[in-house]
């Protein structure tokens, strides 16, 4: 499949993701609070809802992100693109620069692959939509790679300067997993390859230096605001490798298969040749590329360091994918692979895209056109079962990767804006804000719902009711779930119901929900009220 018609149907996708609710809870706390750095909150001393930014008691995320979101929303306004729109671009810019690493490892023909393999699978079109601080942390390792080994090849101090300079970006996304990951990178490398010429250059102390001038500011915030031990500290090890140690307060969810089985679905359809890859790797000639010695050991590394991990997220494998892809465009350029892989790659991309039709026909609630097409696609593809690697032949990875963009403008473009119906959140919020109603919105909230896209959608920090401050007669305006509303009449209070819509927690899908004929059954309901003591 031609270049062009892949980068259209990317730039469809992306589009798409853009213009999808900011989903409960990372992507609309980052945009609730880039929101209210807008409004006057501090961008070193972070504020989350009028006070200052914290989880069990520190500070949760370094700034960048919540940056983007405020330099987006400053652009295009209180919006969904806004809020997503620097994350995304950078997002889009290491796709671009994986492209430049392989190539600056392996030649031009490393390029186009290496880019498909990281940028075209069902977690990067996750981390594209939903974004999180690891669409920022990816995008910067990647950059920040790419750079340190076009310095090792032409020693232009310029290019050192950038490889450090990205790195603290990186460490200013999600703290010192960035250096940590560069380190693995080039360390592996030189230490398999007994070199260790880039520590006698001058550039690599000169941007070291210029790495801590730039973390200077934000490392000066966390003292000024929390001290040593619950800010620069916990910055500087508890946040990261304090999850290891056990010393992080989030410290649960250990599960020593996380990597692997949140890298078959995420990592998908390029999960399937994964093994082969790292195989290759480890049991060929490849112990004297310097691409292996690069990106294996950084993933061997990072895997490791994940599994170890006393608290695990699915995203938190993104990480590993510069250097996965590296070792898969290695593997792949080694042999001709094209041929003796387009029956499963192909096969596995149709399935995806099946299941995909699927849930977008589940969530709307329509006839199964997933099902017959899968049939046709079955009946054809047994059909011209002998054909079917001559008729993809060298476009494998085209094919694949255009079926995968298909998938994901599928669901951009139609499962989760039908999904993100049911986040009430955003829904009434944004109903609120349509109406006028958002200047007097009070939140009543008795069971733990995350309301940051309220926040948002409302842009203003609507405050929480105290029952027991209220003035008798007076009529107050209250976001709330039914359930929660329920303890107020039981209390005496007239209760009248503006708007109501179901609701249920999106980034925690079933069966049952996406299921039409049950999702009644698992849905709450939250809408906005009048009420009157």
């Amino acid at each position: 499949m031609g270049g062009w018609l892949l980068a259209g149907l990317a730039v469809v996708a992306v589009v798409a993701g853009l213009r999808v609710d900011l989903m409960e809870v990372d992507a609309a706390q980052y945009a609730s609070m880039g929101q209210e750095m807008n409004m006057g909150s501090p961008w070193m001393a972070l504020h989350e809802h009028g006070a200052l930014y914290q989880s069990k008691g520190y500070p949760d995320k370094p700034p960048l992100v919540f940056w983007c979101a405020a330099w987006g929303t400053r652009l295009l306004g209180s919006t969904a693109a806004g809020a997503k729109l620097f994350s995304v671009l950078m997002g889009l810019v290491g796709i671009w620069a994986i492209g430049r690493w392989a190539g600056a490892l392996m030649g031009p023909q490393a390029l186009w692959p290496a880019r498909l393999f990281y940028g075209v699978n069902l977690g990067t079109g996750l981390m594209l939509q939903d974004v999180r601080t690891d669409t920022l942390l990816v995008a910067l390792v990647t950059l920040a790679g790419w750079q340190a080994q076009v310095w090792k090849q032409n020693n232009r101090p310029l290019h050192a300067l950038a490889a450090f300079g990205f790195t603290a970006l990186g460490m200013l996304a999600k703290g010192p997993l960035a250096l940590m990951a560069l380190v693995a990178v080039h360390g592996g490398d030189a230490l398999w390859s007994n070199r260790y010429t880039l520590l006698r250059r001058p550039a690599f102390w000169w941007g070291l230096l210029w790495m801590i001038l730039l973390l200077l500011p934000w490392l000066g915030a966390l003292w000024e605001q929390w001290g040593w031990h619950k800010g620069v500290r916990y910055y500087l090890w508890t946040q990261n490798f304090g999850r290891i140690s056990g010393e992080n307060p989030w410290a649960h969810r250990a599960d020593p298969t996380f990597v692997f089985h949140n890298l078959l679905w995420s990592y998908a359809p390029w999960s399937l040749m994964l093994p082969a890859a790292i195989w290759h790797a480890l049991r060929y000639r490849n112990w004297n590329s310097e691409t292996v010695r690069q990106a294996l050991t950084a993933w061997a590394l990072l895997a490791l360091g994940l599994s170890l991990s006393r608290f695990q997220l699915p995203h938190y494998v993104y990480i590993l994918w510069p250097f996965q892809s590296l070792l898969l465009v290695r593997w792949w350029l080694d042999e001709d692979r094209r041929l003796s892989w387009s029956r499963p790659l192909i096969g596995a991309t149709a399935l995806l895209l099946g299941g995909g039709l699927l849930l977008c026909d589940f969530a709307m609630g329509t006839f199964p056109s997933a099902i017959l097409l899968v049939l046709v696609l079955g009946l054809l593809a047994w059909l011209l079962r002998s054909k079917l690697p001559a008729l993809v032949g060298k476009a494998t990875l085209g094919w694949a990767g255009g079926g995968m963009l298909l998938l994901l403008i599928l669901l951009n473009g139609l499962a989760w804006p039908v999904l993100m119906t049911y986040q009430g959140s955003s829904q009434l919020g944004r109903w609120a804000s349509q109406k006028g109603l958002a200047p007097v919105l009070w939140r009543w909230d008795c069971d733990d719902e995350s309301v940051h896209a309220l926040h948002f959608y409302t842009r203003r920090i609507v405050p929480t009711l105290n029952p027991d401050s209220l003035q008798v007669g007076q009529t107050y305006l209250v976001y709330s779930g039914r359930s929660c509303i329920r303890t107020l009449q039981e209390r005496g209070f007239k209760v009248k119901a503006l708007r109501e819509i179901p609701t249920h927690r999106v980034t925690r899908l079933t069966p049952a929900f996406l299921n039409p004929k049950t999702r009644p059954q698992v849905t709450g309901v939250s809408g906005i009220y009048q009420i009157k003591p």
